[in-house]
């Protein structure tokens, strides 16, 4: 048969192609599956409309032609140009600044962005021509690379059959890869985050509606900076949540295709660029002339650059999906990195340990006592907003963006070095890289365990965890690992609800002392992206902060720290970015489908007229969102969840519920490594894992915290708080680790 014979594109109806059909052998994904129907793999490469619609093999290389053109065109003609402007570098320390610290992509990212941007850009010209692009672009997610010139972009790293060996898979790998013995590209790093609904693109592959309200404009309407904070929850439930985000999702922001300089969307006044100046990358956040905060500037526009695609795991054109540059499993990510080479640089080389710094106040060389911090970033001036030497290195960049998160960090690297102490002494015989894996084992067990047994509960509510398939055994080995289950973080999961940790935050940093009276406080407003002072000289203050101070509550209100000083430089601190306008912009980036969308997927009840509305959101809310969206059909994911009702005993309302929900169900499940599954640790070991909690890493990992809650998510009273030494908190023991030797 001739390449540029007409391959048709059928449908993989089983009524009239059972017998060709052999159906792609890719793992499951949820319920409502976007994608419909298996696909052919031999013969027929996928449908487009119907069964009398077809597309040849020359159509097809005809668009990777042209996807590889718009791409080499804009980077000699448009990019090359623009580089030398002196008004669209990025300024050290500004806040855009800020916002590239925590979105920058990695050396391993860019050759998948490359080749994800030629894939979108094929896709797209296949549906230029289409009445209904949506459409278009849910057939066109049916064909397989592997029958086109692309097929080695994809196929020689995710079907490589020999991909696993000579790898040891006793322990975890860094990138995620190999986790899954059957798929092993499932869940890696840069690979992209999975889709509950079909996006939802103006022209069905990646080109955004202009048609919703200026995300700012949303920002001022329905925002309100007041206190509400949760009269039973602490401060950490904001600050663990975000910090297994971080482990579960890092989404990226794009740069320049060749050169990987930045990208900037605004001048250096904060307004727009010229026409020939702007990116095609950029979707900057226009801000109105009588912008609340600032009217009285010149601030007219705020940076934000799209998201890094990835190419799609089953090896198909169709719609861009955006790369997750953390690991999709809950592997502690964020603290040893996703590459060895990263994890590399953050090992001491001896002893299991990770590196560690003893800080500037009082330091004494080689102390055993000193406390401990992580070593400063003095490599690369890029990562701290203000100069090298003033922030920590970790694996995962955003370490230094809020105080307390940079707190957390900290108590997880001394409770690996901790555990890599004590397993060096009981086993003498092993050797650094043995003691490294065997503590890292055991740090990802506990955050396994303490967000399972602890932060689910607490934010879903504890009956709900019990009955959805989120409760943990108490004895014995789960069978719960599914070969089948789909790991990847979901987009709307990460891109659209995760962010709700955010409305949980205060600008106040409450400091306490043992008795848990109030010494003192801080403004998180002064203290972005510089962490170093504060944790040598408050630490223990803070971790009293982090398990006594209120959370904030789940909702619309959220501090101005973060709504207009957001990344903003001490000591001028005059403006800064919105994090609710950036994160309603970023759901819209990817394709993000609206609200109610979501409540059907859900199995939730319609909304189908203004009582609905009503009834679902909490009150006062309805009339302020129509105002705004010409229908509830509108209404973006984020806003809607934060606006409904929350449920039961949760923080969170049935929409947000059931994603977050859906979610940790395959965390756990496509997991082969997930701490209660047979062959991960013996059942003496698996024992003392079940007797981790976060209140006991505050006490052995602080600097001379004596008492601690039971339950740190929990508000205490003074009864609560008992002695760390005492076994109410109990710990684990790390004699169950000591191997016997000849």
């Amino acid at each position: 048969m001739s390449t540029t014979m007409s391959i048709t594109l059928l449908i993989c109806m089983s009524v009239l192609l059972n017998p060709c059909c052999k159906g792609f052998e890719g793992p499951c994904k949820p319920s409502n599956k976007p994608f419909g129907d298996n696909i052919c793999k031999n013969g027929v490469i996928a449908n487009i409309t119907n069964r009398y619609h077809t597309i040849n093999t020359d159509d097809i290389e005809e668009a990777i032609k042209y996807g590889f053109h718009s791409i080499e065109f804009y980077i000699d003609d448009i990019e090359s140009k623009k580089l030398n402007t002196t008004d669209v570098q990025i300024k050290i320390g500004s806040p855009t600044h800020g916002q590239l610290i925590e979105s920058q992509l990695s050396e391993d990212g860019y050759l998948a962005y490359w080749n994800a941007e030629v894939i979108t850009h094929s896709s797209f010209f296949m549906c230029s021509s289409r009445i209904n692009g949506i459409e278009c672009a849910k057939k066109v997610s049916k064909i397989k690379l592997d029958n086109s010139s692309l097929g080695d972009v994809c196929l020689s790293d995710n079907y490589n059959r020999a991909g696993c060996n000579g790898m040891n898979l006793k322990y975890r790998s860094l990138d995620g890869y190999c986790n899954n013995l059957k798929h092993f590209y499932l869940g890696r790093a840069t690979m992209p985050y999975t889709r509950l609904l079909f996006p939802a693109y103006l022209d069905g592959v990646y080109r955004v509606t202009q048609k919703l309200p200026n995300p700012r404009i949303l920002r001022n309407e329905l925002v309100v900076d007041e206190d509400s904070p949760d009269p039973l929850k602490t401060m950490v439930m904001a600050y663990w949540t975000i910090f297994i985000r971080h482990d579960l999702s890092h989404t990226v922001i794009s740069s320049m295709r060749k050169t990987k300089v930045p990208v900037k969307c605004c001048n250096d006044e904060e307004r727009e660029l010229s026409p020939r100046d702007t990116y095609d990358l950029c979707m900057q956040i226009r801000i109105p002339d009588n912008d609340t905060f600032f009217s009285n500037s010149m601030h007219r526009c705020m940076n934000y650059v799209r998201s890094v695609p990835a190419v799609r795991p089953d090896c198909t054109f169709g719609p861009k999906d955006q790369m997750n540059q953390a690991t999709h499993y809950l592997d502690g990510s964020m603290i040893y990195g996703t590459s060895a080479k990263h994890t590399w640089s953050l090992r001491s080389k001896t002893g299991g340990q990770l590196l560690s710094d003893e800080g500037c106040v009082h330091k004494t060389k080689g102390n055993p006592l000193q406390p401990q911090y992580m070593p400063l970033e003095d490599i690369d001036y890029n990562k701290c907003q203000y100069g090298t030497g003033t922030c920590y290195r970790s694996g995962d960049d955003r370490v230094n963006g809020l105080p307390q998160l940079t707190v957390m960090h900290t108590l997880w690297m001394r409770e690996h070095n901790r555990l890599a102490k004590t397993l060096s002494y009981l086993n003498p015989h092993w050797d650094d890289d043995r003691i490294f894996q065997e503590a890292r084992k055991i740090v990802i067990a506990s955050i396994q365990h303490i967000t399972y047994a602890e932060w689910l509960p607490t934010l879903l509510g504890k009956d709900y965890t019990m009955r959805n398939g989120l409760q943990l055994l108490t004895d014995g080995y789960s069978n719960a690992y599914n070969e089948s289950a789909d790991p990847s973080v979901s987009n709307s999961f990460a891109t659209a609800i995760l962010p709700f940790a955010n409305s949980m935050l205060s600008d106040t940093i409450s400091l306490y002392l043992e008795n848990r009276a109030v010494y003192g406080s801080l403004s998180l407003k002064e203290h972005y992206n510089r962490p170093t002072n504060l944790l040598m000289n408050y630490m223990d203050l803070l971790v009293r902060g982090l398990s006594t101070q209120n959370t904030q509550k789940v909702d619309m209100l959220f501090t101005q720290t973060i709504t207009n000083y957001l990344y903003s430089v001490h000591p001028n601190n005059l403006f800064g970015m919105d994090i609710v306008s950036l994160d309603i912009q970023r759901s819209r980036d990817h394709g993000i489908p609206s609200y109610t969308e979501y409540r059907k997927f859900c199995g939730l009840k319609g909304i189908e007229s203004l009582q609905d509305l009503s009834q679902t959101m909490v009150p006062g809310s309805v009339d302020r969102l129509l105002k705004l969206y010409k229908t509830w059909n509108d209404i973006d994911l984020l806003i809607g969840a934060l606006f409904e009702k929350h449920v039961d005993d949760a923080m969170v309302g049935p929409t947000m519920r059931c994603i977050v929900r859906e979610q940790f169900v395959r965390t756990r499940i496509a997991d082969r490594y997930f701490y209660d599954l047979p062959d991960v640790f013996n059942k003496d070991q698996l024992r003392e894992i079940r007797k981790v909690s976060l209140a006991r890493i505050f006490c052995d990992n602080s600097n001379n915290v004596t008492k601690m809650q039971k339950q740190a998510f929990l508000k205490p009273s003074v009864t609560d708080l008992q002695l760390c030494k005492s076994q109410i908190i109990p710990n684990i023991n790390l004699n169950h680790w000591a191997e016997m030797v000849d």
